[in-house]
């Protein structure tokens, strides 16, 4: 009784709003068993610019050229490792299945391209949901994948794990939606290419409320920081994850920060607090010379790490205003 009343809930809401009550039935949750923002991160959204340009849903820079889907990350290979379940969106019916290919970061040569041409989609499941309305889940891990073809899944059956499988530059999982074929936008239930809006979030969404609240966070996040004692680079980050903490002393003390989804001119402001509470550092990456959808930088003193709780803490600020921070406290062992 409690479902059916939601169901009416719902459809009588997309009715006020001008949404097809056929559509509205048709409801999605997150493709991933993880907390957005804490240890899963939205990367990218279909791009619904029609021309050569990008323009995720919502009229921001969280999607590139021709993009058909949405992509949920985790930090790195070794959140791969570990595994973080990827789940049926929505319930229905398998309908294809892919478990073999490798799992490897591509690169951006048209080489790398080219040796998964034909198969970008990696390992990945096919769900036919019925009315026309289908589901598809791309990049899980080698050997995760627990349904077959046939199979009756509901929302929330886990499918396999978040992987690197096919075309993929980070690991993810890529979700994509059709209805009779055509590519929809789940964030504006809207066709892909139709153009963004500056209107309401998530006006005319597929997804359901929990859904909506987990990726109204935004696309821009804080992936990692910390602290270490030598340069960090993105190449070790999305590989090997976060650097270990170094113990004190050494010749520097560097903070170090990993952001996702910056706009041309955000800057990153770094602080340190030392153990005994007096500022160690403080000041700003230079401003980005263009859109990002992964940065990462760092900065400090030519001076060791002092034994003892450092509080490290980043802002990302975009127009003078700061739109995303992290701090954590570190524990140095003398």
């Amino acid at each position: 009784m409690r479902r059916h009343a939601i169901i009416a809930a719902l459809a009588a809401a997309a009715l006020g709003t001008g949404i097809p009550a056929a559509r509205a039935e048709f409801r999605l949750g997150l493709p991933v068993a993880c907390t957005i923002g804490q240890d899963c991160f939205v990367q990218q959204w279909p791009d619904m610019d029609a021309g050569p340009g990008a323009s995720d849903p919502f009229c921001g820079m969280a999607a590139y050229d021709g993009h058909d889907g949405l992509d949920i990350r985790v930090r790195s290979m070794a959140d791969v490792a570990r595994g973080v379940d990827v789940v049926a969106p929505a319930a229905g019916t398998v309908k294809g299945v892919r478990d073999a290919m490798p799992d490897r970061l591509i690169g951006s040569t048209r080489e790398s391209r080219d040796s998964v041409k034909g198969v970008e989609c990696g390992n990945g499941v096919v769900i036919d949901n019925g009315d026309g309305w289908e589901t598809q889940v791309c990049h899980l891990r080698r050997g995760s994948i627990r349904v077959k073809t046939g199979d009756r899944v509901e929302a929330g059956t886990v499918l396999g794990q978040i992987g690197a499988s096919g075309a993929a530059e980070f690991p993810h999982v890529h979700l994509s939606v059709r209805r009779n074929g055509e590519k929809i936008d789940p964030a504006s239930g809207r066709t892909v290419g139709a153009g963004c809006s500056s209107g309401p979030a998530f006006a005319g969404t597929l997804f359901d409320p929990a859904a909506v609240a987990a990726l109204s966070k935004g696309s821009t996040a804080v992936l990692g920081l910390g602290l270490a004692a030598a340069p960090v680079d993105y190449a070790r980050l999305v590989v090997e994850g976060g650097p270990p903490t170094p113990p004190a002393g050494g010749n520097a003390a560097i903070v170090w920060a990993w952001v996702n989804n910056l706009s041309k001119g955000d800057t990153l402001a770094f602080r340190m607090t030392a153990p005994d509470g007096t500022p160690f550092y403080e000041g700003s990456s230079p401003p980005v010379d263009s859109n990002k959808a992964v940065y990462s930088a760092f900065a400090g003193r030519k001076r060791p790490l002092a034994p003892g709780p450092w509080t490290v803490a980043v802002d990302v600020v975009r127009n003078g205003e700061t739109v995303v921070s992290g701090s954590r406290r570190i524990d140095v062992k003398g």
